[in-house]
């Protein structure tokens, strides 16, 4: 047989759940111990006794894992700590959600802890919990998540030049060089998710990425600051369709309930 590391626990989510043979999940978890993990859940399937709420989606549970030789971890239990279910009865907030839980699930590399992501995690759940969707909300977010994973977008200056006035001047956005370009700089750019960067949609995403708590970014959408919001959402999710290499499923969700 193969041998087990001793016993570990923590805080986490659940992140994507599969079938695994007749009665078994294999769980994909973001723990603050371990970071995103996959983890056997024995017979959790077959007896909803097993783990209960504790291993779904939208809760947060304390885990017990071991580690087994490989990649695969096994989960021996799971105590509920945070409940926030209730956002499936809301389809926008339904929908914020599961994109928050497939951008991290995709984005985040495995077994490389970061407890302060777990944090925003659980903060981005418990503000859609309390205040609902909120655009400025989600684009705080992203752009905390793109901090914590190294691949924020450069918004104070042109990544090519490093100008940093006349920002607010026809500058533009490209994904591949990671940030904005200044209007020279952009016309000179050639790469596939190029695009215009107003001044407003700018400041919307400096003032977002500027926020204490991401709460804080709630009223942000009924301020000056709002001038694009639509140009300010594609340049994020232009940056991470670019890191990822393709688009989140759940953008289209997304878009469906906008309209």
């Amino acid at each position: 047989m193969e041998a087990d590391e001793p016993d570990a626990s923590g805080d986490g989510v659940v992140l994507r759940l599969v079938p695994y043979r007749d009665a078994d999940w294999i769980a994909t978890l973001y723990t603050r111990g371990h970071g995103k993990i996959s983890a056997l859940a024995r017979g959790a399937r077959s007896s909803r006794r097993r783990f209960g709420a504790s291993l779904g989606h939208l809760v947060v549970s304390r885990f017990e894992v071991e580690r087994r030789r490989g990649e695969l971890w096994t989960l021996t239990t799971a105590e509920l700590r945070q409940d926030f279910t209730a956002l499936a009865g809301d389809l926008a907030s339904y929908a914020h959600a599961s994109y928050i839980i497939e951008l991290v699930r995709e984005l985040t590399p495995p077994e490389v802890p970061d407890p302060a992501l777990l944090e925003l995690l659980i903060a981005v759940h418990a503000s859609l919990a309390a205040h609902g969707p909120r655009p400025a909300v989600l684009r705080a977010f992203e752009l905390r998540l793109l901090d914590e994973l190294g691949s924020a977008p450069v918004l104070d200056r042109c990544v090519a030049c490093g100008r940093g006035d006349g920002l607010d001047d026809e500058a533009w956005f490209d994904p591949s060089r990671g940030g904005v370009l200044c209007r020279a700089c952009g016309a000179l750019g050639r790469g596939p998710g190029l695009r215009p960067m107003p001044g407003p949609a700018r400041a919307y995403l400096l003032a977002a990425r500027a926020v204490d708590a991401l709460e804080d970014a709630r009223d942000l959408d009924a301020t000056a600051e709002a001038g694009d919001p639509a140009a300010a959402r594609d340049a994020v999710i232009g940056m991470i369709t670019h890191l990822l290499g393709h688009p989140l499923r759940t953008l289209e969700f997304l878009a469906k309930v906008r309209k």
